[in-house]
């Protein structure tokens, strides 16, 4: 058996990460004004964040097409690997689809497409244990069962300092963002499965990491858990919040990811945001 993992590009997974598994990415146009990037390919997150700070436009990203899912299936069903690809949340994003049409524009090869029901490393964690599983050769059966089971699991908490982001992209309304900037609100919202819900607002930068904090301790509990840190350009704060989540049982490495274009869009500069699953 040998099975290739593909990640779309605005899982944010480390570099490190991506090497050391093996990960093939697909990567995502995004746009400012008239320019067009690819993620992680010409544009890091450090350059997004310097270019969502200068320029007047709101970025947006679009779904890879599916001639470039095509064109990665093809390359690696070609080096006789079976597929599982997993995919950003289908309800912000035709990713999904595309892939899928990339699947049956081919006769050969065996893909799995999944749809992650999540961005950033809520994808990157799923990743990560495909992999693992993979290296100690469980069969594709089970990795299969074990990545779907997951899935529903798995949960983002991301703080958000500044909501003028958020109602560029439409997420608020700019009246709700005049309050929340008045009353220094930091709101903190969850993705899970799909949908993103505010499950808090906090008064101050400092309380609302706090929040956060006491909010993924409360969803893992006593359970032993996977996690992993995300930050949009504040790497010293990003490196604290890890210090403070080592204290739950966790298994593996907690990694730390800059925050890409899917989700630096809406949270801008300064976000902090944690993903997780039980074990």
């Amino acid at each position: 058996m040998d099975i290739s993992v593909v990640v779309d590009s605005v899982a944010d997974l480390p570099e490190d990460l991506v090497a050391r598994h093996g990960f093939s990415l697909v990567h995502f146009p995004v746009h400012f004004g008239e320019r067009t990037y690819l993620d992680k390919l010409d544009l890091s997150s450090k350059e997004f964040f310097r270019l969502l700070r200068e320029k007047k436009e709101t970025p947006r990203t679009s779904a890879p097409s599916a001639g470039v899912y095509l064109e990665v299936f093809r390359r690696l069903v070609e080096m006789g690997k079976s597929i599982l690809a997993l995919t950003i949340t289908s309800r912000h994003s035709a990713a999904y689809q595309s892939a899928l049409l990339a699947k049956s524009m081919l006769s050969e090869g065996e893909i799995e497409v999944m749809d992650t029901g999540n961005v950033s490393m809520g994808i990157g964690l799923l990743a990560i244990k495909a992999a693992e599983m993979i290296k100690n050769r469980f069969s594709k059966e089970e990795i299969f069962a074990r990545i779907r089971e997951l899935i529903p699991q798995v949960q983002v908490l991301a703080m958000i300092p500044d909501i003028t982001y958020m109602v560029k992209g439409g997420r608020i309304s700019a009246p709700a963002a005049k309050i929340a900037s008045i009353l220094n609100i930091k709101p903190i919202i969850r993705i899970r499965r799909g949908v993103i819900e505010l499950v808090s607002r906090v008064s101050g930068y400092n309380a609302a990491i706090q929040k956060l904090i006491s909010k993924v301790k409360s969803a893992v509990g006593e359970k032993t858990c996977r996690l992993a840190v995300m930050h949009a350009d504040v790497l010293e704060e990003a490196l604290e919040l890890k210090a403070q989540l080592s204290v739950l049982p966790h298994e593996g490495e907690i990694a730390i990811s800059e925050v890409g274009p899917a989700l630096g869009t809406h949270s801008g500069p300064g976000a902090l945001a944690v993903a997780f699953h039980s074990v």
